[in-house]
């Protein structure tokens, strides 16, 4: 019996360090892809570049959206002023946000490893296992690469939470801001530590902890707003918060998520039955306190505009959350018995979507995406102001970002902004290209002008190209448009 199970422990590992590998392995592929191709259609990724175009010209890219450009400034500036530089230096590029939001995944990874292993006891061996199932999801691997401001967020959240559950306040504190002026919504992690310092008392030493945080963030915040002219807090508040919600799309989210994460899931519940006093003890309270605020908080994923980066943090939170009720359900058990259920969370981890983990073709194949190639070449050749529902095809090629359209559509459709000045110089013809793909169109009183006083000319991939119509009027109208 004692060979038996020896046997079996060897090759519940084998199967699951060769299922991690494999995971790991999907994550390099999809990051070396990513690195090599310089076409991108994720419309989040235009987003920063045209942040980083403004912050670079103008050195700010929270205008008032009275007259040109009118692009809304969804992100704090951590990230944006960490791809500047390289702006600066080499010009505009993907790679440069791309490399960044790699290089704050592989921190991520390692701030995953140290709170499993120093705060939460786990051996280096299954501390190393959780950390590349967190690694695993389709979610996780396709923004993990992506020039987007989500990675570098998590892992500041993570390491706060880490040092916080270590007492290392004072470290905590600057990456816990440095979170929210990266994303402004990461403000769980904090939340949490605050609420598990209210669970341990005294209150006064929780009432001092909040002061800690609260006070010199909103005194950075407000020193950021009056430096902008008060865009900052347009901008990131107002602004941000102008969105549609879709309910039904949150419980659809909910059952999605639930597809990934439930052997994790059912492994905690298994742990409630068994102690359920394990979740409300020291770090592990903290880590509970965690899950449950992300679990709440993919509520949001119904804003109009979310994407599955939404489902990133309460993955990591329940990977934690699991990672606690592990020594619980398996104590006194054989390691067989563990590796086997982990074998089971890994495998759902990496292989649930198949489509999910399918990369776009501009970025699988770049060399064979014609439609990409065509694009590029079309706006880098075209002389004045450009109109685009791709804004990274712009910024790459040097063209300005005049209009967000995503983020004005939404600040239309609630009266913060008037789309006059942009549907007068529709109506003049004064854009020799537009590349529409559903979010011009959808500016009141654009798709008329566009049927109007455009003619389309060319299909490429998901965009259709629009030309003025060929009239003496036309000809007459077509000015540039001053930035």
């Amino acid at each position: 019996m004692d060979r038996l199970r020896l046997l079996a422990a060897r090759a519940a590992a084998l199967v699951l360090a060769a299922l991690l590998w494999h995971g790991l392995a999907r994550l390099a592929l999809k990051a070396w892809r990513y690195l090599a191709s310089p076409y991108s259609r994720d419309y989040g990724e235009g987003c920063v570049l045209a942040m980083v175009q403004l912050l670079h010209e103008k050195g700010t890219y929270f205008t008032h959206l009275r007259d040109y450009p009118f692009v809304h400034g969804n992100y704090p500036p951590v990230f944006i002023a960490l791809v500047w530089p390289f702006y600066a230096a080499f010009g505009p590029s993907l790679l440069a946000p791309r490399l960044l939001s790699l290089v704050a995944t592989v921190l991520l990874a390692a701030a995953l490893f140290l709170v499993l292993r120093k705060r939460l006891s786990l051996s280096a061996a299954l501390a190393a296992a959780f950390t590349a199932i967190a690694l695993a999801p389709w979610f996780v691997q396709t923004w993990a690469p992506m020039g987007r401001v989500d990675m570098l967020a998590f892992f500041l959240s993570i390491a706060g939470l880490g040092l916080a559950a270590g007492g290392a306040t004072g470290k905590a504190l600057p990456l816990f801001w440095l979170a929210f002026f990266t994303k402004q919504n990461a403000v769980l992690a904090p939340l949490a530590w605050l609420l598990h310092l209210a669970a341990e008392g005294p209150p006064p030493r929780a009432m001092r902890a909040a002061a800690s945080y609260l006070l010199p963030l909103a005194g950075l915040f407000g020193f950021f707003a009056a430096m902008t002219g008060g865009e900052a807090w347009r901008h990131l508040v107002p602004y941000t918060a102008a969105a549609e919600y879709e309910w039904r799309r949150m419980g659809e989210s909910y059952l999605e998520f639930a597809r990934v994460a439930w052997p994790l899931l059912a492994l905690v519940a298994a742990a409630l039955v068994r102690a359920p006093r394990t979740f409300a003890e020291g770090p592990r309270r903290l880590v509970s306190i965690y899950a449950l605020l992300n679990l709440a908080g993919l509520a949001t994923i119904a804003k109009a505009g979310a994407a599955q980066n939404y489902f990133i943090e309460p993955w990591l939170a329940t990977v934690l959350l699991a990672a606690v009720a592990v020594p619980v359900v398996f104590l006194g058990r054989v390691v067989p018995w563990r590796d086997a259920v982990l074998c089971v969370a890994a495998a759902v981890a990496i292989y649930t979507n198949a489509e999910g983990h399918r990369l776009p073709p501009p970025i699988r194949h770049p060399e064979r995406a014609q439609d990409f190639q065509e694009l590029w070449k079309i706006v880098a050749e075209t002389e004045g102001p450009i109109l685009s529902d791709n804004l990274s095809v712009l910024v790459v090629n040097r063209k300005p970002v005049l209009v967000e359209p995503f983020g004005m559509l939404l600040l239309a459709q609630k009266g913060m902004w008037a789309p006059d000045r942009l549907v007068r110089d529709c109506d003049a013809g004064r854009f020799p290209l537009i590349v529409n793909e559903h979010r011009l169109e959808r500016i009141p009183g654009f798709d008329r002008c566009l049927q109007a006083r455009y003619e389309p000319f060319a299909d490429l991939a998901t965009y259709r190209l629009f030309r003025p119509q060929s009239s003496p009027r036309a000809a007459r109208t077509a000015v540039p448009v001053q930035p």
